[in-house]
């Protein structure tokens, strides 16, 4: 079967009358017809480090042991699979001997797998971390990308941007920290593209813990008649300053009102991390489980048309085996959790969930 065959049977499998949208030699982009499949499109990215044995494959602990093997599946409320039913060292309590229960809803539906696509495997041009998350961001093996270099080609957000005509805030990237290169994929480095179209990034574990309450959720209110112009008059001194080529600095987009709306959105969540009532699944004992809550929080308020998540928990698997199977499984029922929990999105079914590691 030929590529352009494939790709069609592959579309009438999936999406039924969905007609996905198409870029034009010009670069404009005709929008889909028939009926969406999604109103939000929600991808999720596993850090690096995820091996099918214990997650595709569901075999938990069957190659590792020489004597009486242990398989079983550790995500099923995402996939397919029972459980192990030994030697479970995955869950909660001392030892970790209390598996996370399945959700009620997944218990009776149906695993998310059941009720979607999978694709078991996603090519990369390389088996690093950063070169994974290249991928999938810009949809492309891209041979020569570097650690600590934005994409090459235009990432997905971009594409959203530009030939889609969303705004910044319907397009975010909340990533789980600012450490290595994880900050750089919001946009590209691509010259016709770029930072103008490019995602609104949240590192939330990082903005709203308590270095981001000590330095930002007492921050000064300046006053708008007096005092936010010379403030903003300062700003764009320092942004023009430490721009690149001595150009002025380049911006998002984010339109006023846009602006506005973050910094409530900042506020509201400060308070809500005071108070504990900010959205998180009832197993929230680390940083990936978190960091679902406030991507959750972020679809409630801005309702974007796309977010990318990042998880990093899962990558310890090359010094903690125990610690990287509790992170795949707790990652399966943060996700899940928030997907169907959030009093916003107030039906799971109009969400896609993309799972890839």
């Amino acid at each position: 079967m030929n590529r352009r065959s494939f790709i069609k049977k592959s579309a009438l499998t999936t999406a039924g009358a969905l007609v996905a949208p198409y870029i034009l030699p010009s670069g404009r982009l005709f929008a889909p017809t028939g009926s969406r499949s999604a109103q939000h499109v929600v991808l999720v990215m596993f850090a690096g480090g995820v091996r099918h044995q214990e997650s595709i494959d569901k075999l938990y602990l069957e190659g590792s042991q020489v004597i009486d093997p242990y398989p079983g599946n550790i995500m099923y409320n995402m996939l397919t699979g029972e459980a192990p039913t030994m030697k479970i060292a995955y869950g909660t309590g001392e030892g970790g001997i209390n598996p996370i229960p399945m959700l009620d809803y997944y218990a009776t539906n149906g695993s998310l797998q059941s009720q979607g696509t999978l694709f078991s495997e996603v090519r990369a041009f390389s088996s690093g971390h950063f070169g994974g998350l290249n991928s999938i961001v810009q949809g492309a093996d891209m041979v020569g990308q570097g650690l600590k270099q934005r994409p090459l080609n235009p990432t997905i957000f971009e594409y959203l941007r530009r030939h889609g005509g969303y705004k910044a805030t319907d397009v975010w990237f909340v990533g789980n920290g600012i450490d290595g290169s994880v900050p750089l994929l919001n946009y590209s480095a691509n010259p016709d593209y770029g930072i103008k179209y490019g995602a609104n990034f949240f590192a939330p574990t990082v903005t709203f813990s308590e270095i981001g309450q000590d330095n930002f959720s007492n921050a000064k209110i300046y006053h708008p008649e007096n005092e936010l112009a010379p403030m903003y008059a300062l700003k764009t001194f320092l942004d023009n300053t430490f721009a690149q080529y001595g150009g002025a600095l380049d911006a998002i987009g984010n339109t006023e009102e846009e602006k506005q709306l973050i910094k409530t959105f900042m506020n509201e969540m400060y308070t809500k991390v005071s108070d504990g009532t900010f959205l998180r699944p009832p197993v929230f004992d680390n940083g990936d489980a978190l960091n679902v809550g406030f991507a959750a929080e972020v679809m409630k308020y801005f309702k974007p048309a796309f977010m990318c998540v990042n998880l990093n928990n899962v990558d310890v698997c090359h010094s903690n085996f125990t610690s990287y199977v509790k992170a795949l499984h707790r990652a399966d029922h943060s996700v899940v959790t928030c997907g169907i929990s959030s009093k916003t999105i107030r039906n799971w079914r109009k969400h896609r969930y993309h799972l890839y590691s």
